[in-house]
């Protein structure tokens, strides 16, 4: 089995290996796959974390060895924070997006074979037990953030992607998708029991989960729909004031932290 790390800030995971293809999500910084297919340029990976499948351009990775990537694992996990941070080494540098998950040497470096770097920046500081005291305050930080289909940054994010990031500042792990996060957590049946950082999850015609989006308090909502907005909700679903209707319709409601 072969493995690889993405090795640049922010790269398109695409449905297909084209350009033009669909991107179905992004792929951050140091984050591990699986290699399930090379072509010429293009490969088929499943991350590991999440088990997500698509096609990365060759050049945008490197592979790694089992013992490699172990070896990697051992450092101390670190999150970039919201302010984020910067990689450098004696000849390159870039920028990194909140949330990047970096496994840091007691230098604070970032060391693979011909890949060794020194991270300098915010690192986040969240807990679970900060959970219900901090999330609404890191949700509302991306308010006005544009919508980009697969996003999963500042500079772009969608619905699932957002709740994925602001739920992993405090180390509870979500699936990628919409639907994904709705299969598991807890469900909170009346609209009176919601608590803050609850996800609302809301469904399309056909009764498919499309949409989720991260409870404020028990009727308001911020969520990703042509950028990071606030609106209010109820046992109908989502009210958009400007345009004067409802524009998701609810369908559950889930806990996720203790």
């Amino acid at each position: 089995m072969k493995y690889g790390i993405c090795t640049l800030a922010l790269v398109p995971l695409r449905s297909k290996q084209a350009h033009r293809s669909e991107m179905v999500s992004q792929v951050l910084f140091g984050e591990l796959f699986e290699i399930l297919d090379v072509e010429l340029d293009w490969t088929a990976i499943r991350l590991l974390e999440t088990g997500y499948l698509g096609w990365i351009q060759n050049g945008q990775f490197k592979e790694l060895e089992a013992e490699e990537m172990e070896g990697y694992l051992k450092g101390k996990l670190s999150l970039v924070g919201r302010e984020g941070g910067l990689l450098f080494n004696a000849t390159d540098q870039f920028s990194l997006c909140h949330g990047t998950k970096l496994y840091l040497d007691e230098f604070n470096r970032f060391h693979l074979a011909q890949l060794d770097m020194t991270y300098q920046g915010s690192i986040n500081s969240f807990s679970g037990s900060d959970f219900e005291t901090k999330v609404a305050e890191l949700a509302r930080s991306y308010k006005d953030t544009a919508y980009l289909w697969g996003g999963r940054s500042q500079w772009g994010i969608d619905c699932s992607g957002f709740s994925q990031l602001i739920y992993s500042c405090f180390g509870i792990a979500l699936p990628r998708d919409a639907y994904q996060q709705a299969e598991i957590g807890t469900t909170v049946d009346f609209i009176s029991e919601i608590r803050t950082g609850d996800l609302a999850y809301f469904d399309n015609a056909e009764g498919r989960i499309t949409h989720v989006g991260i409870m404020l308090d028990r009727d308001t909502i911020i969520h990703a729909s042509a950028k990071v907005r606030i609106d209010r909700m109820d046992n109908e679903g989502i009210f958009n004031q400007e345009l004067n209707r409802y524009s998701h319709k609810l369908r559950i409601i889930k806990r996720y932290n203790a």
